[in-house]
């Protein structure tokens, strides 16, 4: 492996678990960087969801190796006019398009370099399908040499933000519990405010044993954000709520 390259090559996106395009971007990375592990870190990001990908992109993305590089694709403007772009956000790599999907991860980092990445690899691209024909050539190049390819310009990390809110007073995901991930970050919610949703209040608990079954609560998920669920039960059926649905923090 060369001295440079990434410990890993890292897929978030909104594909879904069903369809083929996981496997055919982890195939196009095998194809340009054999040597470098590859992992899928979360491809169920709400479908077309700019803002609540954002915001999971930077939750989930912290843990990985310092070095590793993230390929990040919630895209529905895929063809369009949006550019490219790469950044290097306090030790990681990611590649995105240019439409918000990195304003979290630029506005948390403490150090933050940003490129619009206007190389084009040889072949055909297809215009549906920028993750595995461009998103992935580009990251795997970063991989390997630790630098996005040229012709790349630098460009402001805050032009990378697009009008993402921070934080989003909002539900971002429903997991398979039925627990409510927001795009709060706990350290921003004092432990004895309660949180509004659905036309409910709920307090905080540190866990789930903290709680009587049924009992609904919000606490502080293991990626650092607030989320909302019920002991043994389902949030999303409780309340009902659902990817987007507002939450908002109660004066005590």
């Amino acid at each position: 492996m060369a001295r440079d390259a990434a410990p890993l090559l890292a897929l978030f996106s909104d594909f879904g678990a069903s369809g083929p395009y996981v496997g055919q971007v982890m195939a196009a990375w095998a194809a340009a960087a054999p040597e470098i592990p590859r992992v899928e870190l979360f491809s169920v990001s709400p479908a077309f969801d700019v803002e609540a990908g954002a915001h999971l992109l930077h939750a989930f993305a912290h843990r990985l190796p310092p070095g590793s590089v993230v390929e990040a694709v919630v895209d529905p403007d895929v063809g369009g006019a949006r550019g490219v772009v790469a950044a290097r956000a306090d030790g990681l790599w990611f590649v995105a398009p240019d439409n918000g999907l990195l304003a979290v991860v630029a506005r948390r980092a403490r150090e933050c370099a940003a490129w619009r990445v206007d190389w084009r690899p040889e072949g055909e691209i297809s215009r549906t399908f920028h993750g595995r024909d461009l998103f992935a050539p580009v990251a795997a190049t970063i991989a390997r040499t630790g630098a996005p390819p040229a012709p790349c310009v630098a460009v402001a990390p805050p032009s990378l933000v697009h009008g993402v809110a921070d934080p989003a007073f909002r539900v971002i995901l429903v997991d398979p519990y039925g627990n409510l991930m927001t795009g709060l970050r706990a350290s921003d919610v004092a432990p004895d405010s309660r949180l509004s949703i659905g036309g409910e209040t709920v307090g905080y608990a540190p866990r789930f044993g903290a709680c009587a079954p049924g009992e609904a609560f919000w606490y502080e998920n293991a990626n650092g954000l607030v989320e909302i669920a019920v002991n043994c039960g389902s949030a999303a059926a409780r309340f009902p709520a659902h990817a987007s649905a507002p939450v908002r923090p109660v004066t005590p």
